[in-house]
């Protein structure tokens, strides 16, 4: 039986320590396999050795407290060994294992395997088994928001509100990683200024009308509020067209609606939005609402993805001049939704090239097409990965994708966390201490690896696990990176609800490139740098791609 914490902690072993984690992971593999409901005495003695064996690895080498990852891994080790000590009778082992863990962890997800293993029926009763039940419920207990399961309704109360702000507000100032970004940023004077905001708000409505201007203060594509999905018609709704920014001038870039595009096309450059010239009305009504420390992540979200956004009751009126100079007004309605990322797409181009282009790693069809084109890619004279708007999701994605292009281990950011900021404030007095996360280099044998030349491009929708995949392909020095810098945005959040039915997320997980360098807030500038261009709109060309396919034959 493994500890249901045993994944994430292994996930974050040390390189240093990479040894000791593997260990400890093989022997408690081997005990799990000794100790099924049929095992034998003898089993059982078998697997509680190596268990012993595998604790006595951390806490011989001292590494149990020197190591927060291994530190972790002790917990990992004490309770299937806590388990089989109740099942053989030694009922004061057992409970002392469990009062070890308690010291490394308070951990939910043990919960249920705690109250449901049989194993642990003969301490089941008694006094210290609950304390390990009560450690266990405690983070839910306090971390969880007041008012936070409070579901939609029309109007919520004042104290449901303020203590969305709150929570917000003391989230953020637990872990929110990049104060330093925001250098004359008040926090406690932001949560002064927005108490009286949200007490006057009328409804529920009205509070995330007020709400979603929180999260953009502090400028991080990773810190965000959402609405409810009550609320998506108040707040998300769109007509079925996306525009661009482009040479300073707002285009059409895509219509999604077979009878608009007699009237909208690609290439018509949007004047004014309800009589309002366009740059004034994305300054003054989307700005404020956009959660983005790098500028091109700023006009991406404000005039790609929140300039039309609004009520879905309200029409708007767009003032649009054609490619011929001549201008004319249109009304939409905003009848569409968010627009999912597209499949993965392969085709072979000419001269052998093959191309690739993923729109995101939330789940494996990325990994999947990769793999299905394999054997024409390994053919290729080069290959092109169209990563402009890959929006993110699972890394792990992205490193087995980049596995089938290196035999080498694979490297990426550096990431760092606040630490025992409370412990510190109290001997030292405030402050606020940085902990690296070190991690292992990713390495994974393939029969198949691609070792032609490689162009990646990249642009501002380049995000989060998107340009993780770009610092780690920069890293390996694995090929040309062309296009526009990455959204500049990465890390791990922290995601909880809010009264209503809300959302909100704070990034506590700072990255930075391997020799140190910052990319969050700035992005990842490529190689050669390739934007599309008025002319090339209008014409349906696509100049990065072009400029690709000149440098990779080159190669």
């Amino acid at each position: 039986m493994l500890s249901p914490f045993a994944v994430a902690a292994e996930g974050m072993s040390p390189s240093a320590n990479a040894d000791i984690a593997q260990s400890n992971r093989d022997l408690r593999q081997q005990a799990a396999a000794l100790t099924g409901a049929n095992a034998t005495a003898k089993e059982l003695q078998r697997a509680l050795a190596m268990l012993e064996k595998a604790q006595r690895s951390l806490t011989e080498a001292g590494q149990g407290v020197a190591s927060p990852w291994l530190h972790l891994e002790s917990y990992n080790n004490l309770l299937p060994l806590a388990a089989l000590y109740s099942r053989i009778g030694r009922k004061e082992q057992a409970l002392a294992a469990l009062d070890q863990a308690r010291l490394v962890l308070w951990y939910p997800g043990a919960l249920k395997m705690l109250r449901d293993d049989t194993s642990f029926d003969a301490i089941r009763k008694e006094p210290r088994f609950q304390a390990m039940l009560d450690a266990s419920a405690t983070p839910e207990r306090i971390w969880r928001g007041p008012a936070s399961t409070q579901p939609y309704k029309v109007t919520l109360t004042v104290e449901e509100r303020i203590a969305g702000l709150t929570q917000f507000w003391a989230e953020a100032r637990h872990s929110f990683v990049y104060f330093d970004k925001v250098p004359h940023l008040e926090w406690d004077k932001v949560y002064m200024e927005y108490l009286p905001k949200v007490m006057a708000a009328q409804s529920t409505r009205d509070y995330y009308a007020v709400l979603r201007q929180l999260a953009p203060l502090l400028k991080d594509g990773h810190t965000n509020i959402w609405a409810p999905g009550e609320l998506n018609g108040e707040f998300e709704s769109v007509p079925p067209v996306r525009m661009a920014l482009v040479e300073g001038r707002v285009l059409v870039a895509f219509v999604d609606d077979a009878a608009l595009r007699q009237r909208v096309h690609v290439g018509d450059e949007l004047l004014a939005i309800d009589g309002v010239p366009v740059h004034d009305y994305a300054k003054q009504r989307v700005y404020p609402l956009v959660s983005a420390g790098a500028p091109q992540d700023r006009d991406f979200q404000t005039y790609s993805v929140g300039l039309l956004r609004g009520r879905a009751v309200d029409t708007v009126q767009l003032r649009l001049r054609a490619a011929d100079g001549k201008e004319r007004d249109e009304t939409l309605a905003r009848n569409a939704g968010y627009q999912w990322p597209e499949a993965p797409q392969f085709k072979m181009l000419d001269n052998g090239v093959a191309y690739i282009r993923i729109d995101h790693f939330t789940d494996d069809s990325g990994l999947k097409a990769v793999e299905a084109a394999l054997p024409r890619i390994m053919r290729a004279s080069a290959l092109v990965i169209d990563m402009r708007r890959n929006g993110g999701g699972n890394g792990a994605i992205g490193l087995e994708i980049m596995s089938y292009l290196t035999r080498k281990p694979i490297t990426g950011a550096v990431s760092y966390v606040r630490g025992a900021d409370a412990y510190l404030r109290a001997s030292t007095g405030n402050l606020v201490s940085l902990q690296p996360l070190a991690g292992s280099a990713y390495v994974v044998q393939r029969a198949q690896v691609y070792e032609g030349p490689v162009a990646l491009l990249t642009g501002p929708q380049t995000y989060s696990a998107g340009e993780d995949f770009v610092v780690s392909f920069n890293a390996m020095q694995r090929g040309l990176t062309l296009g526009e810098a990455t959204g500049g945005s990465t890390g791990q959040a922290i995601n909880f609800p809010l009264p209503g039915g809300g959302m909100a997320r704070v990034c506590a997980k700072r990255d930075v490139f391997p020799d140190g360098r910052e990319f969050v807030g700035i992005g990842v500038v490529p190689q050669i740098e390739v934007k599309q261009t008025v002319a090339g709109l209008r014409g349906g060309r696509d100049p990065v791609l072009e400029r690709a396919l000149v440098e990779v034959r080159k190669r």
